[in-house]
């Protein structure tokens, strides 16, 4: 059986023209799964260029929210152009959608194309001819690639599956973490769960050699934890296993980068802290902490009560003056029902002050009460405004953390302007990655939409 999976065009990208080009892991992750079971699976990037379908069913890749209005649109042209097909859709997002809203968005013939029980109802294959992700080289992805596509990847900065699960329940969050459902109470938890080391190692070797086929002489990873240092072991096993990779590369170099909590990050130090050393000898270089706004109150209010001002300031200092590791602050801030104008400028002023101190570089981002996935999401709370932008898809791009604060997002005026005013003040400070957009929302006529359309383009996150 033959199958075609599509990594969209950036929703921020122009019409025409090159997109924002990344490496899609995890679509290449179910691809080489699906390979694995037996079917015929060709990849498509519309970043790079256009798509040339040829089979029956036809899998999406959804890198957030946003991407919905894209994807619902993709389905219609290609619909026009080769006729009635089986569409699956992937991608954290869609697990955070009920039955009835993925019917809803995307129509009844579209499947949740994460759920190994559907896979195989709809392929027809045995669940036990699908090997778990943890267990799944990318090697058979890889190897369908065009070398002019591989070398596009290998050239940028991309994700390299490591772990998934986060056993922190961070309200905000749409990760696969623990999590308590606002309706029943009941609290699913989760613990990070590793891939095989041995298959990371060999993975990244068959990078390496690609790359330096292709004449490159590195490699950038972002690592996909959650929470980097959560589990120091298995992080130790992890750096031996990049530095033997080097070893048999000598003068390519592995650039690595993810992101932390606070909480694990100092954990690791007190007891394991070999584990930091080596990973930092590996090739990582920069840490993001999660700081995620600032004041006891705003913390425990967003389920993030892990984090104090004292441990947030001691692991900042601690990964620049004790491991050589460049700070990010990851200020996930604006919470519309926690912050304060005094909460949002203390957050500012410790961004700011951690720039000056120790050279950290600031990525600010707008929190979203409810975005498909977190806890907001099931709570009756935002039972209207979520199904306005289920009415108005494109509205979904306001569930951006880089869009600005909206009627949606923050119903409250006060809030919405001070969260306006913190964000785009942080996003001048020296070293900011994040090029804010602004959003588009239900009450928003074409012509404004239009120029909104217009600002974004190719305002893309890091």
């Amino acid at each position: 059986m033959k199958l075609d999976l599509i990594q969209p065009r950036h929703n921020y990208a122009a019409k025409e023209g090159e997109g924002h080009v990344y490496m899609p892991t995890s679509l290449f992750t179910v691809g080489s799964r699906l390979l694995t079971a037996g079917l015929d699976v060709t990849f498509h990037d519309e970043n790079l260029k256009p798509r040339e379908i040829s089979a029956d069913h036809v899998g999406f890749n959804l890198l957030g929210a946003p991407y919905i209005p894209e994807v619902i649109k993709l389905q219609e042209t290609i619909k026009k152009e080769s006729g009635e097909k089986t569409f699956l859709v992937g991608g954290r997002v869609i697990s955070g959608l009920n039955p009835s809203q993925l019917e809803k968005l995307f129509g009844n013939s579209t499947y949740n194309g994460n759920d190994d029980t559907i896979l195989t109802k709809v392929f027809g294959i045995d669940v036990r001819e699908l090997v778990p992700s943890e267990k799944t080289s990318l090697i058979p992805a890889y190897e369908r690639l065009e070398d002019e596509v591989m070398k596009e990847y290998l050239s940028r900065e991309f994700s390299l599956y490591v772990s998934q699960g986060c056993k922190f329940a961070c309200d905000f969050c749409a990760a696969v973490r623990t999590y308590k459902d606002p309706e029943t109470g009941e609290i699913v938890k989760v613990k990070e769960v590793y891939r095989d080391i041995d298959i990371i190692k060999t993975d990244v070797d068959y990078l390496v050699r690609k790359a330096k086929n292709f004449g490159l002489d590195q490699l950038q990873l972002y690592m996909s934890n959650l929470d980097v240092f959560q589990t120091p072991t298995k992080l130790l096993q992890f750096a031996y296993a990049m530095q033997e990779v080097q070893k048999n590369h000598p003068g390519f170099r592995i650039d690595l980068r993810g992101l932390a909590t606070v909480d694990s990050f100092l954990h690791a130090r007190e007891s394991l802290p070999r584990s930091i050393e080596e990973l930092v000898n590996a090739g990582f270089h920069t840490v993001g902490f999660g700081i995620d706004g600032w004041t006891k109150d705003v913390w425990k209010a967003v389920k993030k009560g892990h984090n104090s001002e004292e441990k947030c300031l001691d692991a900042i200092r601690s990964s620049k003056q004790d491991f050589r590791m460049i700070p990010e602050i990851l200020m996930v801030f604006g919470h519309p029902a926690a912050d304060s104008e005094a909460s949002l400028s203390a957050a500012y002023g410790i961004t700011q002050m951690a720039i000056e101190a120790y050279g950290a570089i600031p990525r600010p981002h707008v929190s979203k009460s409810f975005i498909p996935g977190n806890n907001g999401w099931r709570s009756i709370d935002h039972k209207k405004a979520i199904e306005s932008i289920l009415e108005d898809t494109e509205s979904f791009q306001s569930l951006d953390f880089t869009a600005l604060p909206s009627s949606v997002t923050h119903p409250n005026p006060r809030i919405r302007k001070l969260a306006t005013k913190y964000f785009l003040e942080m996003c001048k400070l020296p070293g900011n990655t994040t090029q804010y957009v602004k959003s588009i929302t239900p009450d928003l006529g074409q012509k404004e939409r239009e120029e909104v359309r217009k600002f974004n383009e190719g305002r893309f996150d890091r």
